[in-house]
């Protein structure tokens, strides 16, 4: 099975040497709300749904795995107030789920829970509420006393490079933690991924969506949505950044760069490792679809003094 999948990763060519800076029709204010909102809660349900016999778990699984593996690399963790913030939550997306599957893990530890905390340039208060009703420890009222975790779930593309750089200087100043989380990259299997995600949402929204009318309309009858979404899937490829280009907006905003090292080696599981100043950083990709579908990330975390 693995030389099935190398074999494939190794024709899996990046389609640009940097990103591209294109539209997706959930980002224009002419996109009708009713349009956009669904559009949101089909991509929550693919970040929380398992498809069969293509996925070992789900993508929220692998993304809370990968958190649970930062946050274990904070020093004094226990001993800390921290409060994890998810950027452009919109009507919640994985995070939930996420919160749930972070907090489980550590009550099976005999560890305290940390609270989450939904974020965005546009709230959707009624799905928020709902959300937080459902777990103690998820909320969208901020508290200023705690050290914070920044989380960019399927966000950090939408940023031009401007936002993107003061994004991350913003980060590293007032954070001890981050990790920005893609389900897609630029290579052309990701590509082909977006558009056999038209025959995806075809088929799995009367299963996933049933009573929700105008959403089985705009679907199966009129498939305007399948397209939306397989469109600004195929953008959202061609804007992901790789570590390497994450770390250059880093060092745009830093004096001095200490060094930058791949530390594991493989083209399908390469972890990629770099230190500026007081912070740590890896980055790499890990497949949630077989057998062409990668997480992209990118985590970072404050060390202390004498920290290697």
């Amino acid at each position: 099975m693995d030389a099935i999948v190398n074999t494939i990763d190794y024709f899996n060519f990046r389609v640009s040497r940097s990103p591209w800076r294109l539209f997706e029709f959930c980002d224009l204010w002419i996109m009708p709300p009713f349009l956009r909102r669904r559009c949101q809660a089909m991509l929550t349900a693919q970040w929380t749904h398992r498809l069969p016999f293509l996925q070992s778990i789900t993508p929220a699984e692998r993304a809370a795995a990968l958190i649970l593996r930062t946050l274990g690399q904070i020093e004094d963790l226990e001993e800390l107030k921290f409060t994890i913030i998810d950027f452009c939550s919109g009507g919640g997306g994985p995070v939930p789920t996420i919160e749930r599957l972070v907090n489980q893990e550590r009550a099976s530890q005999g560890e305290k829970p940390i609270p989450f905390l939904l974020s965005d340039i546009h709230p959707h208060l009624d799905a928020w509420i709902t959300a937080s009703s459902r777990s103690a420890h998820l909320s969208f009222a901020y508290t200023s006393d705690t050290r914070v975790f920044r989380l960019y779930c399927l966000a950090f593309h939408h940023f031009p490079d401007a936002l993107a750089r003061k994004t991350l200087a913003s980060t590293l100043a007032t954070s001890d933690g981050f990790a920005i989380i893609e389900l897609q990259d630029r290579h052309v299997f990701s590509l082909a991924l977006m558009a056999l995600d038209l025959l995806l949402v075809f088929f799995v929204s009367p299963l996933w969506f049933w009573g929700d009318w105008l959403r089985l309309l705009f679907t199966n009858i009129v498939p305007l949505l399948p397209v939306i979404q397989a469109f600004d899937g195929a953008v959202s490829c061609l804007r992901t950044r790789t570590f390497e280009e994450v770390m250059a907006l880093v060092d745009a905003g830093e004096a001095e760069a200490e060094r930058t090292d791949v530390v594991s080696y493989g083209r399908r599981g390469a972890t990629k490792y770099a230190e500026r100043g007081e912070w740590v950083f890896q980055g790499g990709r890990e497949m949630h679809t077989w057998p062409i579908g990668y997480m992209t990330w990118v985590a970072g975390r404050k060390r202390e003094t004498g920290d290697t």
